[in-house]
This record gives C-alpha cells, sequence and structure tokens, in this order.
C-alpha cells in the first residue's frame, strides 16, 4: 500500500505524464491563436486559375451572406484563392467580452459562425473587399453544448472543437418590438462555439509559384521581399502519398525538386506538419485539429501540391485583423496549399478532351438523325431505346 501511495505522489509531481494539456496562459492575460489556409491552383506554368470552393462541406447551422440557412441557399463566388476554415481561439482565465474585426481586401467573406454583430455586406467591386465583427464573450470555466452533430463523418468542421480554447457565447438582442428573427440558429438568441469560424474567396497572388518542368521536376520561387517557411512538396495517387520537406525559401528565392514518388502512408506527412504548425506558434492540440480537418483534402485527395506557411506579414496584410481588449499574444498560422498540374497530367487531359469532343459531335449527328423522322420522333426514340440491348 506505502508503495502503491509512492507511485501516485510521484505521478502527481509529475503533471506531464497525466496531463498533456497545452501551456495555459497567465493569470488574467488574453491569448488568441488563429489558423486556417489559402487554396489556389494553376496549370503547368504556373500562372493562377480560377476555381469555384467547395461550398458543400460545412453544417447547416453555418451563416451565409444572404442570411438564410448554409444547407439551402448560398453565395457562390468564384476566385483564385479559396480562404478555408480561419477558426480564431480565445484562452482566458476569466470571463470577459471581446471585440473581433477582420477584413478581406482582396475577397468576399462568404460563410461564418457564430452570430456576427456586424456582418459582411456584398461588395460591389471584387476590389472593395469586405469586413466583418463579432462581440462575444468568453466563458472561462464553463461548460457549453455545441451546435450540430459532432463527428458527423460528412462534416470535418468539428475538429476544431478538439483544443484547451475557451468557449465563445454571441448574443443576439432584438431591438424593442422586434420578434426573434427566423435566420438565428437553434432557434435562440445565444449561440456557443469554441472558436470564432469565417471563410472567402479572394483573388490574389500567392507568396510562392510554382512551374512544374516535366519529368517530374517542379521550380519553386518566393515573391521579392517575402521569405516563405514550411514548404513541402506532397503527391497522392492511389491512397499512397510521398513528400518532401524543402524547408524555407528566401524572398525572391528559387529551388528546383523532383516530385516523391506516392509509396508510404500518410501518417509521416501529418506528423511532419503538425511539428511545423507548432514551431509557427500554434499549441500542440490546435495543431492536431487543424491537421486533423484538413489530413483528406491534404493527404488524401489524389494530386500534386505544395504545402507551405503563408508569412505572417503576409497574413497580416491580407487578413487584417483587430481583437479588443489587445491580447497580450497573437499568433496567426495560415496553411498555403497550391495543387498544380505537370505537363504529363496535362497531356492525358488533352486526350480526354478530344474523346469527349468527338463523341459530343457523334451524339449531336445521331441526336440529329432522329429528328429527321418528324414530330414523332420522341415516341420512336422510346420503342428503338426498348428493342437495342443496353
Amino acid at each position: 500500500m506505502i508503495a502503491r501511495h509512492l507511485v501516485l505522489l510521484a505521478l502527481l509531481a509529475v503533471p506531464s505524464l497525466i496531463h498533456a494539456d497545452d501551456p495555459k496562459p497567465a493569470p488574467s492575460a488574453l491569448v488568441v491563436h488563429e489558423w486556417g489556409t489559402f487554396t489556389s491552383f494553376s496549370g503547368s506554368d504556373g500562372v493562377p486559375l480560377t476555381f469555384t470552393p467547395n461550398y458543400t462541406d460545412l453544417p447547416d447551422f453555418v451563416y451565409s451572406q444572404n442570411g438564410t440557412p448554409y444547407s439551402k441557399v448560398h453565395r457562390l463566388r468564384d476566385g483564385t484563392v479559396s480562404m478555408e476554415t480561419p477558426v480564431i481561439y480565445f484562452y482566458a482565465d476569466k470571463p470577459m467580452r471581446v471585440g473581433a474585426t477582420v477584413g478581406f481586401p482582396k475577397g468576399w467573406i462568404t460563410e461564418w459562425y457564430p452570430f456576427a454583430s456586424q456582418a459582411p455586406t456584398p461588395a460591389a467591386q471584387p476590389a472593395a473587399g469586405q469586413t466583418m465583427a463579432w462581440d462575444v464573450k468568453l466563458l472561462a470555466g464553463d461548460r457549453v453544448k455545441f451546435p450540430g452533430q459532432y463527428r458527423d463523418e460528412r462534416d470535418h468542421y468539428y475538429f476544431a472543437r478538439d483544443t484547451d480554447a475557451v468557449p465563445v457565447q454571441a448574443e443576439v438582442v432584438p431591438q424593442k418590438g422586434e420578434p426573434i428573427r427566423p435566420d438565428l440558429r437553434g432557434g435562440s438568441v445565444m449561440q456557443h462555439e469554441k472558436f470564432l469560424f469565417y471563410r472567402g474567396v479572394g483573388t490574389f497572388p500567392p507568396p510562392v509559384k510554382l512551374k512544374a518542368l516535366g519529368s517530374g521536376e517542379v521550380k519553386i520561387a518566393a515573391a521579392a521581399g517575402t521569405s516563405v517557411d514550411g514548404l513541402m512538396l506532397v503527391h497522392v495517387k492511389h491512397g499512397k502519398i510521398g513528400f518532401k520537406e524543402l524547408g524555407s525559401l528566401a524572398a525572391g528565392g528559387e529551388v528546383r525538386a523532383a516530385i516523391p514518388d506516392a509509396t508510404d502512408n500518410a501518417e509521416a506527412l501529418a506528423a511532419a506538419m503538425r511539428k511545423s504548425l507548432v514551431a509557427s506558434g500554434l499549441y500542440e492540440k490546435e495543431a492536431k485539429a487543424m491537421v486533423a480537418t484538413w489530413d483528406s483534402a491534404w493527404f488524401g485527395e489524389d494530386g500534386t501540391r505544395l504545402l507551405y506557411l503563408v508569412p505572417r506579414t503576409r497574413t497580416d496584410e491580407l487578413l487584417p485583423l483587430a481583437i479588443s481588449p489587445k491580447p497580450e499574444s497573437l499568433v496567426r498560422t495560415l496553411v498555403g496549399r497550391h495543387d498544380f498540374l505537370t505537363p504529363e497530367v496535362e497531356a492525358l487531359a488533352d486526350i480526354q478532351v478530344k474523346k469527349a469532343r468527338a463523341a459530343r459531335a457523334e451524339l449531336e449527328a445521331a441526336e440529329a438523325q432522329l429528328k429527321k423522322i418528324g414530330r414523332f420522333h420522341f415516341p420512336a426514340r422510346e420503342q428503338a431505346e426498348k428493342r437495342v440491348p443496353q
């Protein structure tokens, strides 16, 4: 019995053996951490291409610009960069009110949660950009229920909750005589979440440019005046993965690299990404939550891509963020994901486009011949379809 007590006392003397919690802020200090992604795409020449972001991967309670439930109507916009899942965490030892204002000068904020005290106003011109704001209460020490079905396999939104951050509460107070608005999620004026979430799409050049040179080689260049850290070249094919850590690239610098063969599983890359994220200033649990959120996209989607840490100066320029009261510490880590085509993949795409055009021409010619039957060509076609085997 004495030996058992001695073991327990030893364990209590070394908390790290029992708890793996992230460091706590100093008493009365406000610490704010943020992570998110910038996704871009190009052909082998490195010129950014316009694409439509994924608008189908968020829970129904998330807000969109037009104020209707997310699953029914949402605002579709194209761009050259998809700003995906920035989340803002708060750490404090006591309840307090906090204001947060974020801008997107070169894009549109398309989704967010919880309710915003200042929702983004649709911009008339792309150059106008947008701004939104929250006024929330930090519920330090409280246990609250969050919306949605946790661990819904269709949504990766929920992984971001796996941290020690303080829950936030957004309150919507109707004006005098105004009924509770129907667009409030859950039918309540109180909304709770583990973070502030927002997302958008924009048009601006990434801090790195990549050209696929053919024969499995690429050239990566950093923009003038901006150094880039944490570069990783990733190749995914049929569930297998290959990656190569390229380290840092000085402002205006270039590096050539060979695309790695896809022969391994994703765990080694996930571990390397978590290490890079922690080195950028994120807590361990935040890094794990970010990798868990995006591992199916970064490490599961077939293709070749470059992952890198967006420079903090570039993040502040593209997404100016103001927190009130001013936090003792503010960490902002955005991961850039740049997918690209190699000349070999483009050649395959050319072949398939030619086949599709030929098939379309043959189909149009067949339809034209059927129409020559006259006004009864529809029933004639139906009878023919019954006679002709599949």
